[in-house]
């Protein structure tokens, strides 16, 4: 599902996230996101729950000033991992995100969802760099 933020719903999975402290580590540790990226005005969320209204797996968006796109916070929970959370959060957020606003986008990822985005008719632009943790790894995709 694609909240958009101030809505109740967005800001309740939103909270459970930031009180779990291990959850926090673990988006800094293997994504260098934080839950802040996502309390921004104008931000949509596209987030795959389980059963229970836990969230596992989540991508937003934001609309800037200069009618682009930024794409950030992909982020899949690493227990539920593998088992396509992922891909229905960014195949939602493509839909009702970028298919609708039909915008100019731009993203920074880490190489494990690069496929997937390229998949979807983004590219490498050639800008890349290290991430703020050893290892880590970013680079720039666009999408017309």
């Amino acid at each position: 599902m694609t909240l958009k933020h101030g809505e109740q719903l967005y800001t309740d999975l939103l909270t459970r996230i930031r009180e779990d402290t291990d959850l926090v580590a673990a988006m800094w540790a293997h994504a260098e996101s934080r839950p802040d990226e996502l309390d921004r005005p104008g931000t949509y969320w596209t987030v795959t729950l389980l059963d229970d209204g836990t969230p596992a797996a989540w991508c937003a968006a934001r609309i800037q000033d200069d009618a682009t796109i930024t794409c950030h916070s992909n982020y899949e929970v690493p227990a539920h991992r593998g088992r396509g959370r992922y891909t229905a959060a960014h195949q939602g957020r493509h839909r009702d995100v970028l298919l609708a606003y039909k915008l100019p986008a731009v993203t920074y990822l880490f190489a494990q969802p690069i496929a997937l985005h390229k998949a979807h008719g983004w590219y490498l632009t050639g800008p890349t760099g290290p991430g703020e943790l050893a290892g880590h790894q970013w680079w720039e995709l666009r999408r017309r």
